[in-house]
């Protein structure tokens, strides 16, 4: 039973740094998306559109990357290990694109929760954005809308 245990595990394909920093920041938005504990369709749309222009993910492969990263954040203990891919792999202005997506995925309902303010928060701070950076991404999209 070990050995079919490391047969498979030898055998399972290693994700790229690519595909890693995709699904990290599928995690978070897929977070975000949860965080005022209600599903709306209009944020997962602008998840879906933020990761395939943001991200370069190809709708035919939007489904399995958010089965994964779904997968994932149910697993994981915190958001730390996912912010910190992002932090490794993304330069300063992507994580200033990563939060001006966040706070598009939040506003998508009409709204943003006080559960999704606090995590925005968190992960502007996570991910090494000054206050200001903070407030001009949440500046940026509103002026979008």
């Amino acid at each position: 039973m070990l050995e079919r245990l490391l047969g498979r595990l030898r055998a399972a394909p290693h994700a790229t740094p690519q595909e890693d920093h995709r699904v990290a920041a599928a995690v978070l938005l897929l977070e975000l998306a949860r965080a005022d504990l209600e599903h709306h369709p209009a944020e997962l749309a602008a998840l879906r559109e933020g990761l395939m222009r943001d991200f370069g993910v190809a709708e035919e492969t939007l489904d399995t990357l958010l089965s994964e990263a779904g997968e994932k954040a149910h697993r994981a203990v915190s958001l730390y290990d996912f912010v910190q891919a992002l932090n490794a792999r993304l330069g300063f202005d992507e994580k200033r694109a990563l939060m001006r997506l966040l706070w598009r995925v939040a506003r998508a309902d009409g709204r943003v929760d006080p559960h999704e303010e606090h995590l925005l928060r968190q992960l502007g701070d996570l991910l090494h954005l000054s206050h200001g950076e903070f407030i001009q991404a949440k500046l940026d999209e509103e002026g979008r809308g």
